[in-house]
């Protein structure tokens, strides 16, 4: 018969494991905080919270699976600053990135899948690195704890139909390889008031990533002498300009 102890321990570990998954459910635009999956696609861990591991799914284009209902699409003007609630805070270290893609002829921020290689990244965070001296505190994560996550949309991107993609990658276990979880999700916009970048590289969900690459596998809590070399996973950002 297992111990009380046992008990509680496996007991904690299911709670802690539940309570530290979080999504994207609402957006945010001009000090308006819109409804559930209001303008975001509804995730397919929206009931769970649970991280998406394989980097090989469809999935991971915009954290779907199966139908979901049309969410409507936001006009927002190029340069405008959009931002994502996060429901259950983000309580793990590693990077948060954001991407987008654009609808292309015919198509509108509804109809597109976000398959193929359509996808820029737009932004991206590394550790910031400090003169603690305690383990711990050796460096640390620009957006740990947040409950919510803000973006500007590039002034130079066109006008157009758009899918915007915030995406957290949690490393606290990633010292194993596939042990990486995944957190995200999609909103549909719609720019106006665009410019003339030339959105690149592009890259594609799955694909943008490999599973041993030194920004998925790592030690963030052993041995990591030099957080601040961290190698963010996916391209490089694409930055008006450029």
């Amino acid at each position: 018969m297992l111990s009380f102890i046992t008990l509680a321990v496996a007991f904690a570990t299911i709670i802690s494991t539940t309570t530290a998954h979080y999504t994207f459910p609402n957006l945010l635009y001009k000090g308006v905080q819109y409804p559930d999956y209001t303008y975001i696609r509804r995730t397919w861990n929206y009931q769970n919270y649970y991280p998406l591991f394989d980097i090989t799914s469809p999935v991971l284009q915009c954290f779907t699976s199966g139908s979901f209902p049309n969410p409507g699409t936001l006009t927002v003007s190029a340069g405008d600053t959009v931002g994502f609630t996060v429901s259950g805070r983000i309580v793990h270290e590693g990077p948060l990135l954001f991407y987008m893609a654009k609808a292309g002829f015919r198509q509108t921020a509804a109809s597109i899948s976000g398959a193929g290689n359509v996808w820029v990244k737009i932004n991206e965070t590394k550790p910031v690195v400090t003169d603690v001296p305690t383990r711990l505190e050796l460096y640390q994560w620009p957006h740990y704890n947040a409950s919510e996550v803000h973006i500007q949309i590039p002034p130079c991107l066109p006008t157009g139909d758009y899918l915007l993609r915030v995406e957290h990658i949690a490393l606290h276990i990633a010292f194993e390889e596939g042990q990486h979880e995944f957190f995200g999700a999609c909103a549909q916009l719609k720019v106006v008031n665009g410019g003339n970048g030339v959105m690149t590289p592009l890259t594609s969900f799955p694909g943008a990533y490999s599973s041993d690459e030194p920004g998925l596998l790592v030690d963030i809590h052993r041995n990591w002498t030099l957080p601040e070399e961290y190698q963010v996973p996916g391209p490089e950002v694409w930055r008006c300009g450029v």
